[in-house]
């Protein structure tokens, strides 16, 4: 993961009509009867959890009537298509080139944001990124118009402990300016706001906001127990080595062909990953019959397919897929990391790549039944308590109080 890899310009759209007569007419007018509206900006060209997300942030916002969404995002993205079916969107066209391009584009965006904040008079600007510094110019424009910018970033832990390449010049960034960019910050848990406060001097408020799903995943109270046999272990999602930890995974499953004895491990996804996982398979024979490689499945089938979900992560956010077996009743056995800490029990985390003890949890969870009641109920308290739907639209509810009451 590298934040200030993609270099992007931006020649907007021509943008819609504003909703509502009024103030379309009438720039900076106002009426009483409509509730402030908040400019969403996400520049991400790709789509991934946290896109998922803010459109249902956005869903629940207009569902609760407080605030009236505006979405910003990439031309073109999966992002704009499906925010046009649900709010008011304004496609942002990224385009690459020279500094010089870079530069008048950027000046082209501004301009477009401006005309926004003169048509709709926004109370605010959240803008959203997948890791700090990942969409910076939404960040720079938002402030320089003075739209009061919320930074919401799932991803907060330091470059360096994440071992990303050149970590410590990154830090230092974040801690000597782009801290001190946004009005507030929201992270989606406590224990990450903690750590962002800790270890980048962020001074501003910081905001929780709880991931959620869907509540198609909830099961009846009872868990299916594990089928006769191995325990089929998922690894659901991205295909990606360093942030899924899959190349630790998969050296441990190469030098460890004993664990197929008793765990069967499917990875279910696609990504860039994939091509060594094909290669491995096809160098190790011991991999055959213990390690398998299923394409994409909708989570719903694959986790009805396995006895467990493992997820061997050097770093995440709040992962939807871990909240989708919670919520499924299937155990899961993840990294200790503050993603994962609030939602699941001490007895199914490991320190990142111990997978002697990973594979440890694993076995217990099918050879304990009681030991997997236990956890499945843990989870499915959990999951109703911090991200089922009715928690997140009373998480959306207090996070628009908190954010008024910094007016």
């Amino acid at each position: 993961m590298q934040p200030s890899g993609q270099q992007m310009s931006f020649e907007l759209a021509s943008e819609p009509a504003p909703p509502g007569s009024d103030t379309a007419s009438t720039p900076g007018r106002t009426t009483s009867s409509r509730p402030p509206t908040w400019l969403f900006i996400d520049l991400a060209p790709e789509f991934g959890g946290h896109e998922v997300m803010l459109l249902r942030w956005i869903e629940s916002l207009q569902r609760q009537g407080d605030v009236e969404p505006l979405l910003v995002c990439a031309k073109g993205s999966r992002l704009a298509t499906l925010g046009a079916a649900q709010v008011h969107t304004v496609e942002v066209e990224l385009a690459h080139g020279g500094r010089v391009n870079r530069i008048v584009k950027f000046a082209q965006f501004m301009r477009q944001l401006y005309a926004l904040k003169r048509a709709h008079r926004p109370a605010r600007a959240v803008v959203a990124e997948g890791c700090l510094m990942a969409q910076r110019h939404g960040l720079f424009a938002a402030r320089a118009l003075g739209l009061r910018p919320v930074l919401y970033v799932p991803l907060v832990s330091s470059f360096e402990n994440m071992g990303v390449s050149d970590g410590a010049r990154l830090d230092r960034k974040v801690r000597g300016f782009y801290r001190k960019l946004p009005e507030a910050w929201l992270t989606i848990t406590a224990q990450q706001a903690a750590e962002l406060r800790d270890w980048s001097g962020v001074e501003q408020p910081v905001f929780c906001l709880p991931n959620t799903v869907s509540g198609a995943f909830e099961t009846p109270d009872t868990p299916a127990p594990p089928e006769p046999g191995p325990v089929r272990a998922l690894v659901l999602g991205r295909l990606e080595p360093f942030q899924k930890g899959l190349d630790r995974l998969l050296d441990h499953l190469v030098a460890h062909p004993a664990i197929g004895r008793d765990v069967h491990v499917s990875f279910v996804g696609e990504g860039p990953y994939l091509p060594t996982l094909q290669a491995a398979l096809r160098d190790h024979p011991g991999l055959s019959g213990r390690v398998t490689l299923e394409g994409w499945q909708d989570a719903a089938t694959a986790l009805a397919n396995h006895d467990v979900l493992l997820m061997a992560s050097r770093f995440e956010g709040v992962p939807l897929v871990m909240l989708e077996a919670m919520a499924s009743g299937v155990p899961v056995v993840a990294t200790d990391m503050p993603g994962t800490r609030p939602y699941l029990p001490e007895s199914c985390l490991f320190e990142f790549g111990d997978f002697d003890r990973a594979f440890q949890i694993v076995r217990a969870l099918r050879d304990e039944p009681g030991l997997r009641d236990t956890v499945v109920l843990h989870n499915r308290e959990a999951f109703a308590a911090q991200a089922s739907p009715a928690a997140f639209e009373d998480g959306v509810r207090r996070l628009t109080a908190e954010l008024n009451a910094l007016d």
